[in-house]
């Protein structure tokens, strides 16, 4: 998928990060990460999705696809000081799984950071359907599993980018 940037040290310490910011931030602890790199044919996504894509010298998706226990979860702890009105809800929940992929991605790109072009990151886009994603057309994912006792999430590396749309279907040719 890039020249440039070690996959795995990548997804290694976006799972690393989502790790210590669930528990310093969230107070929910998750389990050590279980790994798929070369073997994954088919991505299952989850109750919520949050999707970021990436340009420069990576060109790649990156999804955090939660169980909708875990994001209920993660949502409690991280709106606890606020109020939020029940019409405003769902809403509120889509933009803390934005929030909490932004803050983990940004901080996970510095850890791996490679010299040279910075990597642009686009606003995260929140799918609300649980749907699969079949591996065609020379599309490579990488995934790292993480449980906590409320649910667990996904986090999917998908590229080569220029594949696929913002819903994650590909593009036609």
């Amino acid at each position: 998928m890039t020249e440039q940037l070690d996959l795995k040290a990548f997804l290694d310490a976006l799972a690393t990060r989502t790790r210590a910011f669930f528990a310093e931030e969230l107070g929910i602890a998750v389990k050590e990460p279980l790994y798929h790199f070369d073997d994954v044919q088919k991505l299952d996504l989850r109750h919520l999705t949050a999707i970021l894509s990436a340009t420069g010298q990576l060109k790649l998706y990156l999804a955090y696809s939660f169980d909708a226990a875990l994001i209920e979860a993660a949502f409690a702890a991280y709106t606890a000081d606020l109020d939020i009105a029940e019409d405003e809800r769902d809403d509120a929940i889509q933009e803390t799984a934005g929030d909490i992929i932004n803050i983990i991605v940004g901080n996970a790109l510095a850890d791996v950071a490679a010299t040279g072009r910075a990597i642009a990151l686009s606003p995260p886009i929140i799918l609300t359907e649980a749907k699969s994603v079949m591996r065609h057309r020379g599309a490579k994912f990488a995934s790292a599993e993480l449980a906590a006792a409320t649910g667990s999430l996904a986090i999917h590396l998908i590229g080569p980018g220029e594949l696929f749309d913002d819903a994650l279907e590909y593009v036609k040719e």
